[in-house]
């Protein structure tokens, strides 16, 4: 029998399959979505960590801050 001969209620229980199909596709999306953004929202910031790596040039100290921050430059009293 082919795909216009079959009843018609055939086609309706393909349309349902097909229509559960895409909110299962729909919820996995969101789900995946959600997480992520769950997982951006959650993440520290760790400006220390990120920038308090050793410097050519910068022996026991390890870092300069101020040179990390492009602070180094300007005067004293802009740096506070």
């Amino acid at each position: 029998m082919s795909e216009s001969e079959q009843p018609h209620h055939h086609h309706g229980a393909r349309g349902i399959v097909e229509r559960i199909t895409e909110h299962h596709e729909q919820a996995v999306r969101r789900r995946e979505e959600e997480a992520l953004a769950e997982a951006a929202g959650s993440a520290a910031f760790d400006l220390g960590a990120d920038i308090a790596l050793p410097t050519a040039g910068h022996g026991p100290v390890g870092y300069d801050i101020e040179a990390d921050l492009g602070t180094d430059k300007e005067p004293p009293e802009l740096r506070s």
